[in-house]
């Protein structure tokens, strides 16, 4: 995707954060739209391959306003286990309000369905797959101000 089309992209989800009102839309807004083009790459971690990650995005494209904000999130990680796990609460709260609203009650079946994507993706952000993402993003983080990352117990 082009940087044109992907800032586009972004503002779109912009958008719909703005409009579902999800937890964690006033944190991005206060981004720059390249900054949120650059750190955003769909569902998935960034060690994901870029063609799977682009894969899953794909199927589950509903919760991307949800992964931007996680995405944001990660990308200010801190290396702390509980500000990670806040981060992951937040991306699921998200993703379930996503799910409801996409879904109407008279949809149950698919509400359901979306909502157990919902808490499959935040068992994958709160695995030792997604512990390992926010520690990358942290030591990302530090490398570019010269620092020393913490230990990874």
């Amino acid at each position: 995707m082009g940087k044109v089309l992907k800032i586009l992209h972004i503002k779109d989800l912009l958008d719909k954060v703005v409009d579902l009102d999800l937890e964690g839309c006033g944190f991005v807004l206060t981004f720059p739209d390249e900054v949120l083009a650059r750190e955003y790459n769909g569902i998935g971690p960034e060690f994901l391959n870029p063609n799977i990650r682009a894969k899953v995005t794909s199927w589950f494209h509903i919760f991307e306003p949800a992964a931007l904000i996680h995405d944001m999130r990660n990308y200010l990680s801190d290396g702390e286990r509980l500000n990670f796990e806040k981060a992951n609460k937040e991306f699921l709260d998200n993703c379930l309000k996503i799910a409801d609203s996409t879904y109407p009650l008279w949809r149950l079946s698919r509400r359901k369905l979306a909502r157990l994507v919902a808490r499959l993706l935040y068992e994958f952000v709160q695995s030792d797959f997604g512990w390992r993402a926010w520690l990358d993003c942290y030591k990302k983080t530090l490398s570019n101000k010269n620092q020393t990352p913490i230990k990874e117990n």
